[in-house]
């Protein structure tokens, strides 16, 4: 099953490089729809193989992007008018558009170097569910839920190869990992936004929003890691 399985992956991921350096693809939807492919194919791959640290390379090589997108895209469309407005007359439209058409460059690059196998190394035994760590949802901590987020993946990814899917559960992790993603998101996109160096007073408005924002989501966290509990319970 899982042979089978990868040799798809690797097909669909080999046609969508091909879209993507041919028809120059660039959209904030076309980086996150590449990160996704990169994710799940590296699910499958034993991460010391030759070809694994290539499509880790890819997800590296986008990182700025989709951070780059994620703020100026929904982080800043999600603050108050009031203060989205002041963000945006101390920030040039430059700052988006430069550095992101450089890293856009920069991966394009890559990727048409880059060879796709037919077959690739596979993940050992010692990758395999049995040896996951179980973890439970942490205190409100930056670290701590990052680490937990890599975890929610692991298992997400670890359902959706299984021959055995189980879709409820595979949709109640998505939603724990989305929630997760979005505290990141909020976190990293505070961290870009005092790289730009906006007036003190007005950062630490955003800053005291932000973590609200993120409190807010943080106790729906729980209520969804509740729901998965119910549900293996069942």
């Amino acid at each position: 099953m899982k042979n089978a399985l990868l040799a798809k992956k690797l097909e669909k991921f080999k046609e969508f490089i091909n879209r993507f350096t041919k028809k120059s693809l660039q959209s904030a939807d076309d980086i996150h729809s590449l990160r996704i492919k990169c994710r799940e194919l590296f699910s499958l791959l034993d991460k010391e193989g030759t070809f694994a640290r290539s499509v880790k390379k890819v997800i590296s090589l986008s990182n700025e992007i989709r951070d780059i997108d994620v703020f100026f895209d929904e982080y800043l469309e999600s603050l108050p008018k009031k203060y989205r407005k002041k963000v945006l007359e101390e920030i040039s439209s430059k700052a988006k558009e430069g550095v992101r058409k450089k890293e856009i460059k920069k991966l394009r690059s890559y990727l048409r170097n880059l060879k796709v196998p037919k077959s690739a190394e596979q993940k050992t035994e010692e990758e395999t569910e049995q040896n996951l760590v179980a973890m439970k949802l942490p205190k409100f901590d930056k670290k701590k839920l990052h680490k937990y987020r890599i975890y929610i993946k692991k298992r997400l990814y670890i359902e959706k190869n299984s021959s055995l899917k189980d879709e409820k559960k595979i949709e109640r992790l998505t939603d724990i990992k989305d929630a997760l993603g979005a505290i990141n998101d909020n976190y990293n996109a505070l961290e870009r936004l005092c790289s730009y160096n906006i007036k003190e007073s007005l950062y630490e408005k955003i800053d005291r929003f932000t973590h609200k924002k993120n409190k807010k989501l943080y106790k729906k966290l729980k209520d969804k890691e509740v729901c998965l509990m119910n549900l293996e319970l069942q």
